[in-house]
């Protein structure tokens, strides 16, 4: 009888001593994953928020900047709920004051458009981040998937009118430099690209705006080939 309870004891012993490493390996590497997904969700959330301050007002509107940062402000409430501190989750202050600011129409209107490629590539680098993240939003936060999805053709067309922005301006100074039929293709290409947007409200005046551009350009071209033919007559 005492020989079966010292074995059962011994048993227990054994098994204790294999389960208990075991559990605190599983244990310790579930901190660390817990560790390595927050601070992915932290720096994701902080690159979601340098890419919001650096896009114009031209090309984000002021429902999807509320829309990022109420999102960001829930993801830094997950963060505090699973007590993690990083320097995202520090700047907490400044979205819900950028937040209410926009809310009340106290910020600053900066509209600056494209100027050169390296603006372009910054400002399309920015926004594809940002249509990456959005795309990854879960309805967790309280949105529905056609709220996201609304913001995501929004972030689509900025794609396209960042794009549309240097195009133009180019053609302009093609224009003014005599080179007419580049900037007549520029114009073109400026047009093809925000009819592809057509969903988007604010496409319409830039269509019209572009139809305009490249009429003008076609009235230059006819004028000179007339003066051109005359000359040859």
């Amino acid at each position: 009888m005492k020989s079966g309870v010292l074995i059962l004891v011994a048993v227990t012993i054994f098994a204790m001593l294999c389960f208990f490493p075991a559990f605190f390996r599983w244990r310790a590497k579930q901190r660390e994953l817990r560790e390595k997904l927050l601070s992915r969700l932290s720096n994701r959330s902080d690159s979601l928020f340098h890419s919001l301050q650096i896009i114009s007002d031209r090309y984000l509107t002021r429902d999807s900047k509320i829309f990022i940062l109420e999102y960001l402000l829930s993801v830094i409430a997950q963060l505090n709920r699973a007590n993690y501190q990083s320097e995202f989750v520090s700047k907490q202050a400044d979205l819900v004051k950028i937040l209410a600011e926009l809310k009340l129409g106290q910020q600053t209107t900066v509209k600056d458009r494209v100027s050169s490629q390296e603006q372009l590539d910054e400002i399309q680098n920015a926004l594809q981040f940002m249509l990456r993240e959005i795309r990854n939003m879960s309805e967790g936060y309280g949105v529905s998937r056609a709220i996201i999805r609304h913001h995501i053709v929004l972030v689509r067309y900025a794609h396209s009118l960042a794009y549309r922005d240097l195009l133009v301006r180019q053609a302009r100074q093609d224009f003014d430099n005599d080179k007419k039929n580049r900037a007549l293709e520029k114009y073109r290409m400026a047009l093809s690209v925000i009819e592809k947007n057509g969903s988007v409200g604010g496409s319409k005046r830039e269509v019209v705006r572009l139809q305009s551009m490249i009429q003008e350009v076609e009235k230059a071209l006819f004028s000179k080939n007339n003066k051109a033919e005359l000359k040859l007559k």
